[in-house]
């Protein structure tokens, strides 16, 4: 299979698990669920679906539960929107590289914090310009 026609596959894919997760789901569990990645398999009847989320009082788990639950709706609008001969299976994955890039992105902040407390010039208390004045 051509990789141009993957990477097709995989755009339309996107485009269209995007509006179906954010619009179309009324399933509490995937709400704030946003589509981060779709990595098409070389044959097109699988399709990894990378998401995430941004509601604290659903866990990881409950997300990919809920868009499994949703997996048969799903695939039979993609079925209907899309030119495709084969549906391809739908393996949801959660995509937690937003959340490992605040974290280094904090740790490096706190980094550069310390670095500026250690190399800033101490100075002098009044105190000590006062005895150095007399």
């Amino acid at each position: 299979m051509s990789t141009i026609r993957r990477q097709r596959v995989a755009e339309m894919l996107f485009q269209e698990l995007s509006i179906l997760i954010a619009n179309e789901l009324a399933d509490p569990r995937v709400s704030l669920v946003e589509v981060t990645g779709v990595d098409v398999s070389p044959d097109l009847r699988s399709v990894k679906v990378f998401v995430s989320h941004d509601e604290e009082e659903v866990t990881k788990r409950q997300v990919l539960q809920g868009l499994k639950h949703a997996t048969p709706y799903m695939r039979r609008e993609i079925a209907n929107r899309c030119n495709l001969r084969v549906v391809p299976e739908l393996l949801f994955y959660y995509d937690d590289t937003v959340e490992k890039a605040a974290r280094i992105d904090a740790l490096l902040k706190q980094i550069a914090q310390e670095r500026e407390q250690r190399d800033a010039p101490e100075e002098p208390s009044p105190a000590d310009g006062a005895a150095s004045g007399a």
